[in-house]
């Protein structure tokens, strides 16, 4: 028996080498086509590539694409409907998942289990879905952990992240995406995932806030059933969302066919998740942080119910700031496309350092900046995108871009062009965003964004001025002058290597000094003194 144990453990380290072996083969072949493919300036190609190989790979590389990629040029450049299929059902893995239960449960929880179909009907990156059935009737779902997925997990986390900064940071010439802090937040997420213990938690925590909401439905999970390995909840039964999309696409249309299936809204229901997931924002500490097509189920009776709980997204520390983003999205729903605003909101809630810096600064200045300015820095910053997105842009339309959720790439593919404003991205929120982004793709993907996003945003917007009235004034937290003196600098510094011209331009119009916004720099070290004493001359002025 004990040699018979040792032959299996040897295969298996066997397998896992191989698959390692084949894994970082494939990553180096895909960054090196990837590259000349980007050296050649055929980026949608590569963009292309990436995301086809990544697929092919499964399991965390396709997390990858929904996590971090996905605010990235790599997922933007793509069709919405493109990108949606990274959301869907995966192949599954050989597993006796008989054999599992009776590992992971004592004979008197096994009994509690009546009885389990042998073959997945789902599959995620990292899990698969069998149907069940209580020893009461109760019809269950039972969620296993692939093989081999913890034992590679790890290994695959430094291949993505030494992949990410050899080629994702080079193509990407915009907003700097900061990829150190990006992939520690996509690291812990990945882990909490493959972590079924807190999964269950989070589910149950879910369940026990919505029992009683009339039109949502989250399962009960069975905390005593579920282990490291396996997670058993109370089965929902309706019709997935990605179903729907797949009938649209053969052109079937989802509002019809939703009545006349289950007699529910479609655009209700649509409306209900929408809601939900914005409120909770703003209520709890964290949300459901993975709301694509194949976790959410249209139910009878206008209910729409949520599966899939591995993804917890943490909800904003500034939550004052993601409101400001949520009620820009309200005004331009409303008619009001302000940009000089939207623009401010996005420093606010996706570069608020420098934003709070900017603030600060503009408290110290003795003088106002001029007479046909803005009283303080963010607003003349959002003056001059504004000036520069109607220069970019001419007469093209661009609010359905920013309509289906897209705020990032319009700032950053029409305003910030090469990255000309210096911008260094921070996603402390970029859980949040993905879900945000995730439900706006999912809406679209149904034909029913332009119906239901109006309705959603005004309701939150409503919804946060009544529960929480706080947020809508309250301010960031202070920074010192010392801070903002550096992070103006620095910024300052970035703006000036990527464009001289447009550094000098920037130093006039936000009146840091005169004689120094006249000179032109190319170098690096220059630059750095140059907009340092700008600022502090300012300060002392």
């Amino acid at each position: 028996m004990a040699q018979k144990t040792k032959k299996s453990a040897s295969r298996r380290q066997s397998s896992l080498a191989a698959i390692k072996r084949h894994r970082t083969a494939k990553l180096a072949s895909l960054a090196t086509k990837a590259y000349y493919l980007h050296r050649r300036g055929q980026d949608d190609n590569m963009y292309d590539l990436i995301c086809d190989e990544f697929i092919s790979l499964g399991g965390i590389y396709v997390k990858f694409l929904q996590g971090v990629l996905l605010q990235s040029d790599v997922m933007r450049r793509r069709h919405d409907l493109t990108r949606l299929k990274i959301f869907e059902n995966l192949d599954h893995e050989p597993l006796d998942i008989v054999a599992v239960l009776r590992q992971e449960l004592p004979a008197e929880k096994l009994a509690q289990i009546a009885l389990v179909q042998p073959q997945p009907f789902a599959a995620g990156s990292f899990g698969q879905v069998y149907y069940g059935q209580l020893a009461d009737g109760r019809p269950i779902v039972i969620k296993a952990i692939r093989p081999l997925v913890r034992e590679l997990l790890r290994y695959d986390l430094r291949l993505i992240t030494v992949f990410s900064h050899s080629l994702v940071s080079k193509a990407s010439n915009n907003i700097d995406i900061d990829l150190t802090h990006a992939m520690k937040d996509f690291r812990m997420a990945t882990l909490r995932e493959t972590d079924y213990i807190a999964e269950a938690r989070f589910a149950h925590e879910l369940h026990e806030i919505y029992k009683d909401h009339p039109t949502m439905v989250i399962p009960e999970t069975f905390i005593e059933l579920s282990t490291t390995n396996i997670i058993v909840q109370e089965y929902v039964d309706g019709l997935s969302v990605a179903q729907l999309i797949h009938l649209k696409e053969q052109g079937v249309d989802p509002k019809t066919y939703v009545a006349e299936t289950l007699g529910s809204d479609l655009d209700q229901q649509l409306e209900t998740l929408g809601l939900e997931l914005l409120r909770g924002s703003f209520d709890f500490a964290r949300i459901q942080g993975d709301p694509h097509p194949g976790n959410v189920r249209l139910l009878k009776d206008n209910k729409v119910g949520m599966i899939d709980f591995g993804i917890s997204a943490p909800t904003p520390k500034n939550k004052a700031a993601f409101f400001g983003v949520v009620r820009g999205w309200h005004e331009i729903y409303a008619g009001d496309l302000n940009i000089t605003k939207l623009f401010e909101q996005f420093m606010r809630f996706f570069v608020n350092d420098l934003y709070r810096a900017l603030q600060r600064l503009s408290e110290l200045s003795r003088k106002p900046l001029s007479d046909n300015e803005a009283e303080n820095y963010t607003q003349t910053m959002g003056r001059i995108a504004h000036e520069t997105f109607k220069k970019s842009v001419g007469v093209v339309d661009i609010r359905p871009m920013i309509e289906d959720g897209r705020i990032i790439q319009v700032i950053n593919q029409l305003i910030n062009k090469d990255n000309r404003f210096g911008l260094v991205l921070k996603l402390e929120a970029s859980e949040i965003l993905r879900a945000s982004q995730t439900y706006v793709s999912l809406t679209e993907a149904l034909g029913r964004r332009g119906v239901v996003l109006p309705k959603v945003f005004s309701g939150v917007v409503t919804y946060v001025e009544q529960a929480h009235p706080d947020l809508v004034h309250e301010t960031d937290a202070p920074i010192s002058v010392s801070d903002a003196i550096d992070t103006v600098s620095n910024w300052l510094e970035r703006v000036a290597i990527k464009d001289p011209d447009f550094f000098s331009h920037l130093m006039q119009r936000i009146k840091l000094n005169s004689s120094h916004s006249r000179t032109k720099t190319t170098s690096q070290a220059i630059p750095t003194k140059q907009s340092s004493e700008a600022v502090k001359e300012t300060i002392n002025a």
